[in-house]
């Protein structure tokens, strides 16, 4: 029956307290709701932790369906070029160029992102066919959209840079804060990339065009050969090779001839999914900026377009890390530009001459860099690291 807040000066052997005649607070009084929040503020700790549990459960099982949406390619079968497109979508991209430019545009407009980019329209056409906004740079507007969409694939402008990493990477390999590179040169044509991972190695190429690792071509296809034998038919299928060997780069006497260190010490993890996805040897790296690693940066895996059935049943039975098979990986800075592609295909990088006989080593010791062509054409279509020969 207290009346007044102030707390009574005689204490728990308060005489008024005893006849319930008190007008003053006692310690022995406490509010219901004041006991409810020393309860639960007791009871805080015990409830931070399962929340935090609860948080930490959720992450995971959101990054483990990540790396199975990762694990299965924008592509589980390659379909082939000259089949896959419809006699209608042939006669409008046959007949397009005759239509009016209002038309023209009109047609283009309903085309999903990958066929645009296979069209290799002029840059001023492209940049009208995106609608990319007033002032906005068509590499980093398509490096932002390829990474948000996760095709499988990537676009390289017209300076661009590649190094090399190829050497197994154990813990507590060097100081952890630097990997030793060798320049693989010149760089890539300008354009959008698809990306198939190979056994050891990958196939790079331009996006409306065939990989050299497939039996697909643009003079013939052979659909019933087996895929892992696309080395004895490339010439055939209209492909030319031109061949440079570094055999400072195989991972059997990795001593590159001419070498550096691309510093880690700026990476910031991949901040789109709250985990750290480091930059580990073997890597292949396609740098689209200049000295990007002296800033803060971050890597992310993404979707591979392609992988060959030889490295996917490598990973099953050989257990291999998800670093060594998630091929594809984007760096981005903290603006959110993409800053350059990175790709790894198995535990080293292992790579023969295609237009040689096989041998013993299997590029294990002789290593060759191919760029292809289509037979006839100057401008390269792609760039190929074989991987080991399949037998």
């Amino acid at each position: 029956m207290s009346i007044y807040n102030t707390l009574c000066r005689n204490g728990p052997g308060c005489h008024f307290l005893a006849m319930g005649r008190c007008w003053f607070r006692h310690l022995n009084e406490v509010d219901d709701k004041m006991v409810e929040l020393f309860e639960l503020l007791a009871r805080l700790p015990e409830r931070i932790d399962r929340l935090q549990g609860i948080i930490s459960k959720h992450q995971k099982e959101k990054e483990k369906q990540r790396r199975l949406i990762l694990n299965k390619p924008v592509h589980q079968e390659l379909k082939c070029t000259h089949e896959s497109i419809t006699n209608d979508v042939t006669y409008l991209l046959s007949n397009v160029s005759q239509l009016p430019p209002e038309l023209h545009l009109a047609i283009l407009h309903h085309f999903d992102l990958e066929t645009v980019l296979g069209l290799d329209l002029p840059y001023n056409l492209l940049h009208k066919v995106l609608q990319l906004p007033r002032g906005e740079k068509l590499g980093s507007w398509l490096g932002r959209q390829l990474l948000e969409q996760d095709l499988g694939i990537l676009y390289v402008p017209g300076e661009n840079t590649m190094f090399l990493a190829n050497y197994h990477q154990e813990d507590g390999d060097g100081d952890g804060h630097s990997l030793k590179v060798s320049d693989l040169s010149p760089g890539l044509t300008p354009g959008a990339y698809k990306v198939r991972i190979l056994q050891n190695g990958f196939d790079l190429v331009r996006v409306g065009c065939d990989f050299l690792s497939t039996q697909c071509g643009p003079v013939k296809c052979f659909h019933t050969a087996k895929t892992e034998h696309w080395a004895s038919s490339f010439m055939c299928r209209g492909f030319s090779l031109q061949t440079e060997t570094r055999t400072d780069l195989a991972p059997g006497n990795w001593e590159p001839k001419h070498s550096w260190h691309l510093p880690l010490g700026q990476s910031q993890g991949d901040r789109l999914r709250g985990s750290v996805d480091e930059l580990k040897a073997p890597v292949f790296v396609i740098s689209l900026q200049e000295e990007w690693w002296t800033r803060q940066w971050s890597h992310r895996r993404g979707r591979n377009y392609s992988v060959d059935s030889v490295a996917q049943g490598q990973e099953v039975n050989d257990g291999a890390s998800e670093e060594e098979l998630l091929g594809l990986g984007v760096v981005t800075n903290m603006q959110g530009e993409v800053v350059a592609y990175t790709i790894s295909g198995g535990p080293v990088f292992a790579a023969y001459d295609p237009a040689e006989e096989p041998h013993s080593d299997e590029g294990w010791y002789n290593f060759s860099v191919s760029r292809y062509l289509y037979t006839g054409q100057i401008e390269q279509a792609g760039l190929i690291i074989t991987g080991s020969q399949n037998d």
